[in-house]
């Protein structure tokens, strides 16, 4: 059982809903930024042979690991639209991934 009070007459809790998009606006813009950024930094790393793995590391955790987080703090606020818009940021990042081979950016 939650400690939480519950929402005046048996309604849906909405003490936050501004702070709780503001999180999850900001984990989704680092999640479009970050995936596509580490991979491509991922795809030029040549110094040493760990480099490039951190690189795509790094771009798997922000472009799939963001989106959850995201996904998981709104399901936790009830939040469910934004919870799905955060869910459909996981094709992100193949669409970033095509777009790089497609525009001939890899290598």
């Amino acid at each position: 059982m939650s400690e939480r009070p519950s929402a005046p007459e048996g309604g849906r809790n909405t003490r936050h809903p501004t702070g709780i998009r503001v999180v999850i606006a900001i984990l989704a813009l680092l999640a479009l930024a970050l995936g596509p950024v580490g991979y491509l930094m991922g795809l030029d790393a040549q110094a040493h042979a760990g480099s490039a793995a951190e690189w795509f590391t790094l771009a798997f955790g922000a472009a799939v690991g963001l989106p959850f987080l995201a996904a998981a703090v709104a399901t936790v606020a009830g939040d469910r639209r934004a919870a799905l818009w955060s869910l459909a940021l996981l094709a992100w990042p193949v669409v970033f991934v095509v777009i790089v081979h497609l525009l001939g950016m890899a290598g």
